[in-house]
């Protein structure tokens, strides 16, 4: 599948018991003399510490319980700022995790990198963590760094037993790494895992097809109107016209372009098969981005809790024939916006639609698009 970063495990914690105060983190050892002979010093010095230590405890909590908050609402800034608070107090392995997962939102990888290395030196077993940093040094291409996310990849799969995702990561280190008999070994392990463990998917909305070439005119709460065109049945499409304005189209293209990487293969995909550059958009970064998930939300009468949980919005991507979803990977429906007109290319193939030949045949296929 042609996904860049698999989801980072962020997990926003509840209130963690290590932060509340407890009676015996308060007390301090008191001289085995008897209460009449006891130093009036050591008592005042006591009773001026517990104050201390429960007004330091009371804003690393103020401080975690702010940034989740932040974190949950989307509000990154803010919740950077409070996260810094916290391990200024204390440094806390799921609070640099946390932090890390903001910072490669933002695109600043290296700041990602540096606190996803303070959570495993703060808990070694700290399987996400070790995945996450796995997944960023993966990135790089480099063979030192390769190596070293291979060893992170072990880590997380060692100290998480069915580590669906760190599976499928380690196939792409090592077809990174050239050994592609061994990447296809632990797709197919990260398979039989994804399939054994998915659970079953809950009931959705879904559009009836009807018949390839029906029209029908969808009116939405706000007054927006748009007419939606099946394509096929089988695989079921349909093409939504005027989705985006110009000017949106623009603003999308802008916020990719300075960000553009060479795309990564997934799967058994090799590299001559994907040879663009792309970028992952998350929604946090811009209003549009959002909207862009309502409207989506909105056209397919799915959740906006379910569309936002799905991947962040990947521009600049083309990719040769491949299967789109899978047991490790499932994808109820891939929404493709199309930016602007190109001399050439830019079109996406489906060339066995309706039975027009096999999956097969249309895998084997040299050039798809000409066929589809």
């Amino acid at each position: 599948t042609p996904s860049l970063l698999l989801p980072l495990s962020a997990a926003l914690r509840p209130y963690p018991a290590f932060l509340r105060p407890s009676p015996a983190s308060l007390r301090a050892p008191l001289s085995p003399l008897s209460a009449l002979r006891r130093s009036a010093i050591p008592r005042l010095l006591l009773l001026a510490l517990v104050p201390a230590m429960a007004s330091k405890q009371e804003a690393l909590v103020a401080s975690y319980k702010a940034a989740v908050a932040a974190h949950q609402a989307s509000e990154l800034d803010t919740a950077l700022e409070h996260y810094r608070a916290c391990v200024a107090i204390k440094s806390i392995p799921a609070v640099h995790n946390n932090m890390a997962a903001i910072l490669l939102s933002q695109g600043d990888k290296a700041a990602a990198e540096e606190n996803w290395r303070l959570a495993v030196e703060g808990k070694p077993d700290y399987a996400e963590a070790h995945f996450n940093l796995a997944v960023v040094l993966s990135e790089s291409g480099d063979d030192a760094k390769l190596a070293e996310a291979r060893r992170h990849c072990e880590l997380a799969m060692e100290h998480k037993e069915g580590y669906v995702q760190a599976h499928h990561l380690m196939g792409n280190i090592r077809m990174s790494q050239g050994a592609q008999e061994e990447a296809t070994g632990w797709y197919a392990k990260a398979e039989a895992l994804g399939g054994s463990a998915a659970a079953p998917a809950p009931a959705s909305f879904r559009w009836e097809g009807v018949e390839v070439g029906h029209v029908r005119t969808l009116r939405l709460p706000d007054g927006t109107s748009w007419s939606m065109q099946t394509l096929s049945l089988r695989p079921l499409s349909f093409l939504v016209r005027d989705f985006l304005s110009e000017n949106e189209c623009e603003r999308l293209i802008g916020l990719a372009r300075p960000r553009l990487q060479q795309s990564l293969t997934m799967g058994n995909a090799s590299a001559s098969e994907r040879t663009s550059e792309s970028v992952f958009l998350p929604a946090a970064e811009d209003g549009l981005l959002r909207e862009l998930q309502e409207r989506l939300s909105a056209l397919t009468r799915l959740p906006l809790q379910q569309v936002a949980g799905g991947e962040d919005i990947q521009q600049g991507a083309a990719f040769g024939m491949h299967h789109d979803s899978s047991a490790f990977l499932p994808r109820l429906l891939t929404a493709f916006y199309y930016l602007n007109e190109v001399e050439g290319g830019g079109e996406t193939a489906f060339p066995a639609a309706d039975g027009a030949m096999s999956p097969d045949e249309a895998l084997a296929l040299a050039e798809p698009a000409a066929a589809g």
